[in-house]
């Protein structure tokens, strides 16, 4: 070994700055996990240190290691003597369950203290990896430059506050890199240095390290050269819940303030609902639009309190038929608030349990003695509300400057909304008469303009750019939240009271009893809709999310007649008048002047050979990934081609259609299987009914011999509901 790495001064002064940047990388691990015992790990790390700068032989600084090891163990973790036989036989015990866990490859069983045992082995092995870079490869460059990612990437994407770690480690590892490039210089040259003499570079140095720290921290700071990548990068760390700027795993989340950016799906039970037919659950409303997201109003009511079985007020009246139905909800996950369907009447809990209803957002809080309670059961009673056809056409637009105050807010839009966004609700509900034709068409509106369904790529609105005029006229491109919240801006833009509504779809069924279905809702399953109120009708749910089928009950009490277009009959194609002989003499006539067409096309290719050969291989590899992508394009031509036929073939042909595009999209049906089982198969897996119908209806057509009674216009929207969720 050269001179320079022994002398114990200066290998001294590279262990104590090693030590400080190690320590560096612990106080994030301990704060972020909340660990504990820094001060403890900061010695194993020191000894560790020591023993290696004193070269002390591998068996023996094994050894007090793992006896400081078993020391901390017993310490934290029992309060037994250490070398005691209690001691001993609880670390012997532990050792027993965990090797247990590791061989049933059971990970949650293992226990702290065999995490513990894990990091010490870590730390462990840090240690020898930096003290070989120190003592015989004379660099730190690589550890420096990863500790300096490290607790950017932290700072970044966790609460840890790096902003005095990060100029600590700049300064460690200046010192660092100038020692160690010194003593690469002094070996390279072979020189013999005394402590005294390698002062003269090593204070200039830490003195030159120190003002230049002193000068950047004191010195005014330009702004940031780019924007925040955070919003969209984090949209795939895994965070639960949509919160500030819609970032994280889908499910259901309280903080709607800002909205956007990706998600990344969550297939977590949230609970399980058994009742007779799926329903949308809701948890909640908002009625303010804030060019970002949704905020609450403040209450301007106490909240009414109702008991177990007591007949529950809200805006949606229950049915009018005595047809009630009964649903128990078993929860996965703890919430504070009850999931109720459409025209609940009553809720049925054990204990004492007070339910807190607020007309504001129209939750329900379960209190047990005073105190908010999340339930494990729920057993409900509802009665789905149904409204009149007769009453919706009687919605006139004129009735909406009748309504009382209270409504206000649901008209509310900020007045930086844009303009452009206003003049869209006018264009699109100019040839609609009443209140509910504007929403039914706003509702259709995305459906029909080449929106599409995603949860990725999905973007954050700029600082001054509005949220839905974002999504309406440049991205066309989201989920539930930006439907939602564009057909509720849309509405409010021609004064028609609509508010956003959270909760969870009716999720996928998983089982049957008896009457019953069983639905298994997850984090995949919140969802966000709309709902609108039309005048001296009530409040209606609409949903506007491509792919999702809620809908309020129409009761159809009004005969009305209806002429679908493309019943009407063409008018003949006139034929084209024939040529007299005089004239087709005179086309051959002139035909054969000149060069032929095909001596014409020769010159032409022999001209451009080049740029001939270049188009045919660019339209062949155009073909190919055009056919290789075609479950992403072909809905989109067969969709609007169906959607203008008829006639008894047209519902088979776009079945079995439908059946090769699922092929496509990777659901494939299994040899032998049947239609039906193939049918449920599907729906389980997209969450509907839709398949199921279309297969009842093909069988009947088909294998049953009645294809008169098949109504292609009443299937269509099921069927391309589907074909269109293959593009995603």
């Amino acid at each position: 070994m050269n001179s320079i790495r022994k002398n114990k001064a200066f290998m001294a002064i590279l262990y104590i700055l090693v030590f400080l940047l190690l320590a560096e990388w612990l106080t994030p691990v301990i704060t972020l996990t909340d660990t504990g015992h820094k001060p403890l790990f900061l010695i194993f790390i020191a000894i560790s240190l020591l023993m290696a700068f004193l070269h002390v032989h591998w068996t023996i600084a094994a050894g007090v290691k793992m006896v400081y090891i078993m020391w901390f163990l017993i310490y934290v973790y029992t309060e037994a003597t250490i070398f005691s036989f209690e001691a001993l036989g609880f670390i012997l015990d532990d050792l027993q369950i965990n090797i247990a866990a590791l061989f049933a490859q059971d990970w949650a069983q293992t226990t702290d203290i065999f995490r513990t045992v894990l990091f010490f082995s870590l730390l462990w092995m840090a240690v020898y990896l930096i003290h070989y870079w120190v003592s015989f490869r004379l660099s730190i460059f690589l550890f420096y430059i990863l500790t300096v990612i490290f607790i950017a990437v932290l700072d970044t994407f966790s609460p840890y506050n790096g902003d005095t770690a990060i100029i600590r480690i700049m300064v460690v590892g200046l010192m660092l890199a100038g020692l160690l490039h010194l003593a690469r210089w002094l070996e390279g040259h072979r020189i013999n240095e005394t402590i005294e003499r390698l002062a003269g570079f090593i204070i200039p140095l830490f003195v030159m390290v120190a003002v230049s720290t002193a000068l950047a921290l004191y010195l005014p700071k330009a702004g940031p050269l780019w924007p925040d990548p955070v919003p969209y990068i984090t949209s795939f760390s895994g965070e639960g819940g949509p919160g500030p700027a819609a970032v994280g795993r889908i499910g259901y989340g309280v903080d709607d303030s800002e909205l956007g950016g990706s998600f990344l799906g969550d297939d977590t039970p949230a609970f399980r609902a058994e009742v007779e037919d799926g329903q949308y659950w809701k948890v909640e409303t908002k009625d303010t639009y804030t060019t970002k997201g949704w905020e609450l109003s403040e209450p301007v009511s106490e909240p009414v309190l109702y008991s177990n079985g007591d007949l529950i007020e809200t805006e949606f009246e229950p049915g009018t038929e005595d047809d009630s139905q009964n649903a128990v909800l078993e929860m996965e996950q703890d919430f504070p608030f009850v999931l109720y369907p459409y025209g609940i009447e009553s809720i049925q809990m054990n204990g004492e349990i007070r339910y807190s209803y607020s007309a504001v957002d129209q939750k329900i809080e379960p209190l047990l003695s005073g105190a908010p309670f999340e339930p494990d059961d729920v057993e409900l009673q509802f009665n789905e509300p149904s409204y009149s056809l007769t009453g919706l056409r009687e919605s006139t637009v004129d009735k909406l400057a009748e309504l009382p105050p209270e409504f206000d807010r649901y008209k509310q839009l900020p007045e930086e909304l844009p303009q452009r966004v206003r003049d869209l609700a006018q264009e699109i509900t100019m040839n609609s008469e009443t209140v509910y034709d504007k929403a039914r068409a706003v509702e259709d509106y995305f459906e029909r303009n080449d929106f599409e369904y995603s949860l990725t790529n999905i973007p954050v609105p700029e600082e001054d750019q509005d949220y839905v005029d974002q999504f309406l006229f440049e991205t066309k491109r989201g989920y539930c939240d930006n439907f939602s919240t564009s057909m509720v801006v849309l509405l409010r833009s021609l004064d028609i009271p609509a508010r956003w509504v959270k909760g969870f779809n009716e999720g996928v069924q998983v089982d049957s009893n008896g009457e019953t279905e069983v639905y298994e809702v997850t984090n995949n399953n919140a969802h966000s809709w709309v709902e609108a109120y039309m005048p001296g009708v009530g409040w209606m749910l609409f949903e506007p999310t491509i792919g999702f089928t809620g809908s309020s009950q129409i009761d159809f009490d009004l005969d009305i007649e209806t002429s679908d277009p493309e019943e009407q009959e063409l008018p003949e194609r006139p034929q084209q008048p024939e040529l007299e002989e005089e004239d087709e003499e005179a086309a051959a006539s002139a035909g054969s002047d000149g060069p032929s067409l095909w001596d014409r096309f020769g010159e032409y290719a022999a001209d451009n050979k080049g740029s001939i050969f270049l188009g045919m291989a660019a339209f062949v590899l155009l073909s190919i990934v055009l056919f290789l992508k075609r479950q992403r394009w072909l809905p989109k031509i067969l969709v609007p081609y169906y959607r203008r036929r008829n006639g008894k073939q047209t519902f088979e042909k776009a079945y079995l259609r439908l059946l090769k595009q699922l092929d496509l999209y990777g659901i494939k049906r299994e040899d032998g299987q049947t239609l039906m089982s193939y049918a449920r198969y599907i729906d389980s897996f997209f969450g509907t009914k839709e398949m199921t119908r279309l297969t009842a209806s093909y069988e009947q057509s088909v294998y049953g011999g009645r294809p008169e009674t098949v109504e292609w216009r009443e299937l269509k929207e099921s069927w391309e509901n589907l074909i269109n969720r293959t593009t995603s």
